[in-house]
């Protein structure tokens, strides 16, 4: 009787105390060259008890989390704050996912009341299709082809490309200048040196530092090996003969 009385309860408890963000997701459409953005998340206390903030926290070196309210933690009911997230851009490019974790009063640690994710999306100046070039077995091997598009109000041009593996053959070429290239790449036949992963290297006049320098990847895989055809032997049931 007891723990039904308990359950009861601490059942009742988290009906009054509701916290409800606006958003559990945001997306933050960034500028190509931010280099700091922030992203809010609204609250109200629609509950009908006080409700504390134990501590929030980001997933990721690269925010900070704050509450508006001069650090205030405890909000009555129709109480209403923001808790707002910083985010450090660093070299980031392309969409990324980074999460907030958020605990009230009596969360147990492996359940944190909350989950915030914070979507950046930073445009891609310089799109590489594919990024990565991939060839199988032991060659001779056909040249493959990398499309560089530049998605930028200004010209881009490429001013150099480099690779730091001897057994691939590069070249590249402009199909319109400050919009559209080509990278041509094929694995060597050397007796000395079997080509493997390798990094290309392509350095651009972009106007904005974290997009000029950009990596792209070629691999060649080893053949797989081949499942032998010999048939497996099954013992032969019990009580009869093999």
């Amino acid at each position: 009787m007891k723990s039904i009385v308990c359950l009861f309860l601490a059942m009742t408890a988290l009906l009054n105390a509701e916290l409800v963000f606006d958003s559990q997701k945001k997306d933050i459409h960034a500028p190509p060259d931010a280099t700091k953005i922030f992203c809010d998340f609204a609250f109200e206390n629609k509950g009908k008890e006080v409700i504390k903030i134990e501590r929030y926290k980001a997933t990721c070196s690269c925010m900070s989390v704050e509450l508006l309210q001069d650090g205030k933690l405890e909000f009555g009911p129709g109480e209403k704050g923001v808790l707002r997230a910083n985010f450090d851009m660093q070299n980031f490019i392309g969409e990324v996912n980074k999460n907030v974790v958020l605990w009230l009063a009596g969360d147990k640690e492996s359940a944190p009341s909350h989950t915030l994710v914070v979507h950046v999306i930073i445009p891609t100046l310089v799109e590489i299709q594919p990024r990565t070039l991939e060839w199988q077995g032991k060659g001779p091997w056909d040249a493959k082809v990398m499309k560089i598009h530049m998605n930028h109000t200004e010209p881009i041009e490429i001013v150099r490309v480099t690779m730091n593996h001897p057994c691939f053959e590069l070249e590249w070429k402009t199909m319109e200048k400050g919009k559209d290239y080509e990278l041509t790449i094929k694995p060597l036949m050397k007796p000395d040196v079997t080509p493997g992963m390798a990094v290309v290297h392509i350095e651009t006049d972009c106007s904005i530092e974290k997009q000029k320098k950009q990596l792209a990847f070629v691999l060649v895989r080893p053949d797989l090996p081949v499942a032998s055809s010999t048939p497996r032997m099954e013992p032969a049931p019990r009580g009869q003969p093999e």
